[in-house]
């Protein structure tokens, strides 16, 4: 897959899973969402059959991160949701990852909570609208990971990874789509 500038465009493609969602968020996630185009889970896979996840503070998922959210770089231009892909994958691997297609993407409506001061205007909520999209890899050789794998959001933290073959016990179940990603992944 070369590139995506538009997750949208995914929407008619027979081979991805397209859906609509709406949620409510409190203002620091409306603020965030507000912030960014989306975010972009990566299933970079291996030869073998695994899958590479990362432990993130509820279990193990996908590897991810935020795609747009730095506007003033991008002067006002779309940001290519296969690059930023590409480069979470390298800088957990620290080898090359292309990406072979699009797996799943959602357009998600964020609505902000009722009760903040600003949250409605003349009986009208305020929302704001960004992607969530699965991208899986070409295979890659053995098990590669960075010797110091920091990507985006992760920077300052110490990322646990691990190769998997299945979904592993202490996955991050408590948010559905984690978890049938992986599966999505694996398959």
């Amino acid at each position: 897959m070369e590139s995506l500038l538009d997750p949208d465009s995914l929407r008619n493609r027979g081979t991805v899973e397209f859906r609509e969602e709406r949620t409510t968020v409190e203002r620091e996630g409306f603020d965030y969402f507000a912030s960014v185009d989306g975010l972009v889970a990566v299933g970079v896979t291996n030869e073998a059959g695994g899958v590479l996840l990362m432990n993130s503070p509820h279990g193990w998922r996908l590897p991810y991160g935020p795609v747009g959210e730095d506007e003033n770089e991008n002067e006002g231009e779309n940001e290519d949701w296969v690059a930023v892909g590409r480069r979470i994958g390298a800088e957990l691997t620290g080898v090359d990852v292309s990406i072979s297609r699009a797996e799943r993407a959602a357009r998600i409506t964020h609505r902000l909570e009722a009760g903040y001061e600003d949250g409605e205007r003349d009986g009208t909520a305020r929302e704001t609208t960004s992607y969530d999209v699965v991208l899986r890899s070409t295979p890659v050789t053995g098990e590669p990971i960075d010797d110091d794998p920091r990507f985006g959001p992760w920077d300052e933290l110490e990322l646990e990874l691990n190769w998997f073959d299945t979904v592993p016990d202490d996955a991050y179940w408590d948010h559905g789509d984690a978890v049938d990603d992986i599966r999505l992944v694996l398959e």
